[in-house]
């Protein structure tokens, strides 16, 4: 049995640390598939949110009142005009060529009293999945919601994209190991 050494001894004291740097080349297709399946999810995930919860949403008028900055993330203030009006309630605004405007409507600029029609359910969740929303979504940037199809689709292409993705995964990690060999035993 091979053991360390003993007329080279650590200068610690008896342990042997070190760093060393190993280039993996499946991290690479690790990264870029984990982005391709979470961009692939997004509307598996939002469909599902808008086809689980269908019959509960409906087109309500949201009223602007205020802009506000926010610390360069800047939303609108507002609140439903139709009952039962869930108040306050917010928007996400954006800067686009100097006038504030709706994020997800670049068309349709602030202006306090102005109204804009939304899709909006009291009982779906509301998040948003890489700055897409579930809930009070402008009609104009959605005008028709998603439904059991968009589901299906994009569920089918995730899981598509992952197996693919840990396929790939697994050739380079083959492939690097083969190329790079081992390493010699310690004697």
């Amino acid at each position: 049995m091979a053991g360390p050494d003993p007329s080279n001894p650590p200068a610690n004291g008896g342990i042997r640390t070190g760093f060393r740097f190993a280039f993996r080349p499946q991290a690479f297709v690790m990264v870029a598939a984990g982005a391709a399946v979470f961009y692939a999810a997004q509307g598996a995930v939002v469909g599902f949110v808008h086809s689980y919860w269908s019959s509960s949403y409906r087109v309500v008028t949201f009223e602007m009142q205020e802009w506000r900055p926010n610390d360069g993330t800047p939303y609108v203030a507002g609140r439903f005009v139709d009952p039962p009006g869930d108040s306050p309630f917010h928007l996400a605004g954006a800067i686009v060529g100097g006038k504030r405007v709706l994020d997800e409507v670049p068309t349709v600029a602030f202006e306090p009293g102005a109204t804009v029609p939304v899709w909006y359910s009291p009982e779906a969740p509301l998040f948003a999945y890489n700055g897409e929303w579930t809930n009070a979504v402008p009609v104009a940037a959605l005008p028709e919601r998603p439904g059991w199809g968009k589901v299906v689709v994009h569920a089918l292409a995730t899981l598509v994209i992952a197996i693919l993705g840990v396929w790939a995964f697994v050739w380079v990690a083959k492939r690097a190991s083969a190329e790079v060999g081992a390493l010699p035993p310690r004697r």
